[in-house]
């Protein structure tokens, strides 16, 4: 009789630790894993552009682009040398003080010029890429009445490049 008892005691042991294996299998985790290429391009901008009065060709060239994984390359004013951001050229009279014009960025039936706000243009997007390619840009100065004659205006603008999605969240 003792030896019934423990056998049943013993197959009860048996079951119970069978039981919770047998619901662990039922639960699984399948990994995958991808080791993608990381995106690649290179973009060319000048680093110094000659302004006509009537404007000048400003051309952004997107080469070696690869592995972009529906992004795009997005190329954006980040900011200029002149206070508040704003797109002005400064120079300097030959009797001594200081002067300065505007200049806008058009970009097909789009002008881009700031009118004295702070950060106006920051972030605004001169062109985009999904495949190598060239946005041409027409840059030109902003000539009034008031503009001095034989003063080497300068000034810069610095870009922004990075990698954001291609549709836009708005839309």
């Amino acid at each position: 009789m003792k030896f019934r008892k423990l056998t049943a005691a013993a197959l009860t042991c048996m079951m119970c630790i069978a039981l919770p294996m047998t619901s662990l299998a039922a639960n699984t985790t399948e990994f995958t894993f991808v080791d993608k290429n990381e995106p690649t391009y290179t973009i060319t901008i000048p680093s110094t552009l000659e302004l006509e009065k009537d404007g000048s060709e400003l051309n952004i060239t997107a080469s070696d682009v690869a592995y972009l994984d529906g992004k795009k390359i997005s190329v954006t004013i980040a900011g200029t040398d002149y206070y508040r951001n704003q797109m002005v050229l400064e120079g300097e009279t030959s009797s001594g003080p200081r002067t300065s014009i505007r200049y806008q960025i058009i970009k097909g039936d789009e002008v881009i010029e700031t009118t004295g706000g702070k950060d106006q243009v920051n972030g605004v997007e001169l062109a985009s890429f999904t495949e190598n390619g060239t946005a041409s840009l027409i840059v030109k100065p902003v000539i009034t009445s008031t503009t001095q004659k034989d003063v080497l205006y300068k000034g810069s603008i610095t870009y922004g490049i990075a990698l954001t999605d291609t549709a836009d969240p708005e839309e």
